[in-house]
């Protein structure tokens, strides 16, 4: 069996031969197909067309010189390589339905087609013809990893075809490279076939084809060829364009090629089409067709603009400029005092010759078939608002409350609203006399915006700085005692101005620290103001002037016991202590008494301390007049039998007379040193 390739140069034209390295990563393939035509005599013309992606591809992955289309036969051997060179290439216009919508400069689309002439004898089971190329765009958002996914388009051509020379059916026309998401896709994508066989429609998976390693083989792969992995979910071949959840799924009618749906995602997408031809009833050939679709978002032109509807004061309008899709207007602005006054630029702004009502027109795209209109009204009128306001803090402590109360007229129209707004916070109200709640100091700005009944509005803006007074007195109640004195505010801050009363016993009330030596007890207020003047809180401190605490001690005196008991006296003492020093060093006692056993002059020192700690002292000197002697301290003695007691004088210095007790038990020297007794009973007896 022989094949035979024939070319026809005079059709292609100049032919332009250029070889690239096989390892650019061509990620460019936007889609394709491949077409054959019976001749005759075996002789069968095979177009192949290739759509590559000239804004996301790689600019060196240009089409193939030649292009390698391999011939196989039913059990998928290569019988034959066609290699067909490059022809011309051309750009496709991304058209749309309608003139008005707008395609992105990223849309862009090379195409071209290769023909070659091949002889095709018939064979058992047919043949399959099948070129291969890498990559897919890596911007496809469909498919599981399109950079390493290539393209694989061919035909098959049954047994009965070359029988019969056959031509397979061929597609109208390239379905459009861009569509607009949530517009309805309704496109022929029917098929010609000029044997007049039956042809059924329907979606299909594409092919993949070539890797990055071997972008484009020569000859292809045999076959059978993998289809291309969906991302699913959501994508399959029931759903090749939304990728949420509405819109309406691409759908192809099978009888008439109506592709129809509703995409909802922004993307590139792949699509693939199969048209079957039977022939009485027997399948006979299939072709196949993938295809980018480019879907993105689209506007029609619509004219629209902003202006003021009741203007006061000022017959000189800004008119914003709103429109969509568009990008020539014509301003028509119906001005009697300026007839044929317009303007052409986007926004515009028009000075009116005169107060009164106007109607404005606004042409988008004007001459085109996508020409749109708009219209407003603008009334004009003189301005008869004077707007003004006051403001005063009424509270500084926790808050900062600012009272504000409106003074704006109007002699021509009553007042309606009063729009208030106060930053930073954002706060308004639209009260008349409205009142702010301040939570921190700072720099601030009241707005009024008046709105009288003719719909006239004036505005006027206030700052001012608010500080919140924060300052506590070092306590609210001070004790001192008779005679002291007690700075008031130690802790003082100097930003603020102070004024105290009473003003008796400060020597300067506007000091913020006043030392004061009250001689009862008295309260004191204090104002505080910030710096400003505007804000000031009022704070009290009471200063304790107790009843000066008194301490007594007995009046001195001479004793001749050992020891003696000291009782202090005092009026209102709490606490009390005694000491032999009077610095209070060396305590002799902490209660109001004490025994002391002075020997010789001793001088004792007494405090007493009330409840707030005042304190007052005073002395008394005890002399002690003590005879030493030495005495015996116990005599045993028989009944009837007779005892002597001493007392021997241990002090020369001492002159001592005796008398001794109980006389009845004494017998002799009861006026002497030492007496002499009798007892005539058992037991004791003390003798003194």
């Amino acid at each position: 069996m022989s094949f035979q390739v024939i070319f026809k140069p005079a059709i292609w034209g100049a032919i332009f031969l250029v070889v690239l390295p096989l390892t650019i990563r061509a990620t460019h393939i936007v889609g394709g197909e491949m077409n054959y035509t019976c001749l005759g005599n075996n002789e069968y013309e095979i177009t192949l067309t290739i759509f590559r992606d000239c804004y996301n591809g790689n600019p060196n992955a240009w089409f193939d010189n030649p292009a390698s289309i391999g011939v196989f036969d039913a059990q998928n051997n290569l019988l034959q390589e066609v290699l067909v060179p490059l022809m011309n290439n051309d750009t496709l216009d991304p058209v749309l339905t309608s003139e008005c919508l707008v395609v992105p400069p990223n849309v862009c689309v090379h195409t071209t087609t290769y023909r070659t002439v091949i002889n095709l004898p018939p064979i058992t089971g047919g043949y399959q013809l099948a070129y291969q190329r890498c990559c897919r765009n890596q911007t496809i958002v469909n498919i599981v990893d399109p950079l390493d996914t290539g393209a694989t388009y061919g035909v098959t051509i049954s047994e009965r075809a070359l029988e019969e020379c056959n031509s397979n059916p061929k597609f109208q026309q390239w379905p459009p490279i861009y569509i607009c998401v949530n517009e309805p896709i309704v496109f022929d994508q029917s098929a010609i076939d000029q044997d007049g066989d039956s042809i059924v429609y329907r979606l299909c998976t594409p092919l993949s084809g070539a890797t990055p390693d071997a972008p484009m083989p020569q000859p292809p792969n045999n076959p059978p060829y993998e289809p291309i992995t969906w991302i699913d979910p959501p994508y399959n071949v029931d759903n090749m364009l939304n990728g949420v959840a509405g819109g309406v799924e691409l759908e192809i009618n099978s009888q008439t090629g109506l592709l129809t749906g509703l995409p909802n995602t922004i993307g590139q997408f792949v699509v693939g089409i199969c048209v079957e031809e039977y022939r009485d009833g027997e399948l006979i050939s299939t072709t196949r067709r993938d295809f980018q679709y480019n879907v993105g978002q689209c506007g029609q032109a619509a004219a629209a603009f902003t202006a003021p509807e009741i203007q006061c004061g000022n017959l000189s309008v800004f008119f914003h400029n709103e429109s969509q899709g568009a990008n020539d207007f014509i301003w028509l602005f119906n001005d009697p005092g300026d007839p044929g006054a317009m303007a052409t630029s986007i926004n515009a702004l028009h000075t009116f010759s005169d107060t009164g009502l106007y109607t404005v027109m606004l042409i988008a795209e004007p001459g085109e078939v996508c020409e749109d209109t708009a219209f407003q009204q603008v009334y004009l009128q003189d301005n008869s608002i004077s707007v003004d306001f006051d403001y005063e803090f009424v509270s500084c402590t926790d808050s900062l409350v600012v009272q504000v109360t409106d003074s704006s007229q109007d002699s021509v129209s009553e007042l309606l609203e009063w729009q208030w707004s106060l930053m930073p916070g954002g706060a308004t109200s639209m009260e008349r006399n409205p009142t702010f709640v301040l939570t921190e100091s700072g720099d601030y700005t009241i707005r009024l915006t008046v709105v009288a009944a003719n719909g006239c509005e004036q505005s006027l803006e206030q700052s001012f700085t608010g500080t919140l007074v924060e300052e506590e007195l070092a306590a609210d109640t001070l004790a001192i005692c008779f005679g002291e004195s007690v700075p008031l505010n130690p802790d003082f801050n100097p930003a603020y101005t102070y004024a105290w009363a009473p003003a008796e016993g400060i020597n300067e009330p506007s000091q913020p620290n006043p030392v004061v030596q009250p001689q009862q007890t008295t309260t004191y207020h204090v104002t505080i103001s910030d710096g400003s003047g505007f804000c000031q809180i009022e704070r009290t401190a009471t200063v304790v002037v107790p009843e000066p605490v008194t301490a007594e001690a007995p009046p001195d005196t001479a004793i001749c016991t050992p020891d003696f008991l000291l009782e202090g006296q005092s009026n209102t003492g709490a606490s009390f202590l005694w000491a032999s020093d009077p610095g209070f060093n060396t305590s002799l006692s902490s209660s109001s008494s004490v025994l002391v056993q002075p020997m010789g002059p001793a001088t004792y020192y007494f405090l007493a301390r009330d409840i707030y700690g005042c304190i007052a002292t005073d002395s008394v000197q005890v002399t002690g007049n003590g005879i030493d002697v030495l005495t015996t301290s116990e005599q045993a003695i028989c009944p009837g039998d007779i005892g002597a007691v001493a007392v021997i004088n241990l002090d020369p210095a001492d002159t001592l007379s005796f008398s001794w007790s109980p006389a009845n038990i004494i017998l002799a020297g009861q006026s002497s040193s030492t007496a002499f007794v009798r007892l005539t009973e058992p037991g004791q007896y003390p003798l003194y």
